[in-house]
């Protein structure tokens, strides 16, 4: 499957071999975890970087949390101090926080993390990539984790691993590293052209007719769309805000996702069922903002007049609320 190959580094923006696991999101996240850390600071903007990080301490590793408010990030500010008091060998962050509607500069945090310590950089782009520009040599980070259902659009079961030299380096000192996440395995039947596990080879073969029509489309073509959907969301969300529906944004305008929207009411469970009466399945909201957010995807290959439609359908169901 050699577009399989080539699709997935311009993705992931990178010349290195992008591992592919039977699995989730979750399962490249603990490989990237479980490969090589001892001391962890976990950058949480919200749901998803707070797993981030509990899923390094279950894996035994000792973790600092830097927590943003919601809808904002944590400064690079607060990082560079964490950094030069921690001791710390790895970084986690989420590069589009799904909970919150939040995505962040990786390439600032990149930089700093290299300037300021020996660290690894570890990144969650599980909604990311796909939908918005990817770079594990850009950013300077050594492990970037996707998965297959977000804004690749595909069927749920694969989960994707990139990860620099240097990772690869620090993981052979890490002891107990497993079997079935151990990245060193995958690097070296990568090497044979192979997979250290049974793949899951339906899933490819979906995953390679998806590459081939990203390439039609072009990456930055793609980008794009993500940013007209996130902009024409954001837009109806200030003008039903303004019209007193009850909504509201919920992350900054300088860190709005383009891949999901995530929208404040005192509604949320009326909104989800009046919506899912209609034939529309809207996100519920994940903490902190579980009980009074509900989030809109806008990913991967749908389009901006498919989601006009669904707000117009949303407009009829706040107005009767």
């Amino acid at each position: 499957m050699r577009r399989v190959s080539g699709g997935l580094g311009k993705v992931f923006g990178t010349r290195r071999t992008v591992h592919v696991i039977t699995g989730s999101g979750t399962a490249a996240m603990e490989a990237a975890v479980g490969g090589t850390v001892r001391r962890v600071l976990s950058i949480v903007h919200g749901d998803f970087g707070e797993r981030f990080a509990r899923m390094a301490e279950a894996c035994g590793r000792t973790v600092v949390r830097l927590t943003s408010n919601p809808g904002d990030v944590v400064s690079l500010d607060q990082v560079r101090d964490a950094l030069r008091s921690g001791g710390f060998d790895a970084v986690t962050a989420t590069h589009n926080e799904t909970a919150l509607g939040v995505v962040a500069d990786m390439r600032a945090l990149g930089a700093l993390v290299r300037e300021a310590s020996d660290c690894l950089f570890l990144v969650d782009a599980v909604s990311s990539a796909g939908g918005v520009p990817v770079g594990l040599d850009d950013w300077g980070a050594d492990a970037v984790v996707s998965a297959s259902q977000k804004a690749l659009a595909l069927p749920p079961g694969l989960a994707f691993a990139a990860v620099s030299a240097r990772f690869v380096d620090r993981a052979k000192s890490v002891k107990n590293r497993g079997t079935y996440l151990d990245v060193l395995r995958y690097e070296e039947f990568a090497g044979k052209a192979q997979s250290p596990t049974t793949p899951a080879v339906s899933l490819l073969f979906a995953l390679d007719r998806q590459m081939a029509d990203i390439e039609v489309e072009t990456l930055d073509s793609r980008f794009a769309r993500h940013v007209a959907m996130r902009d024409v969301c954001t837009a109806w969300v200030q003008r039903a805000e303004a019209a007193a529906l009850g909504v509201s944004l919920v992350a900054r305008p300088e860190h709005r996702s383009p891949t999901v929207t995530c929208i404040r009411t005192n509604d949320r469970d009326a909104i989800l069922q009046r919506m899912r009466e209609q034939g529309y399945e809207l996100g519920g909201g994940q903490a902190p903002l579980a009980k009074n957010t509900f989030r809109i995807g806008h990913r991967g290959d749908h389009t901006v007049v498919g989601v006009e439609s669904r707000l117009d359908v949303l407009e009829r169901v706040l107005r009767t609320i």
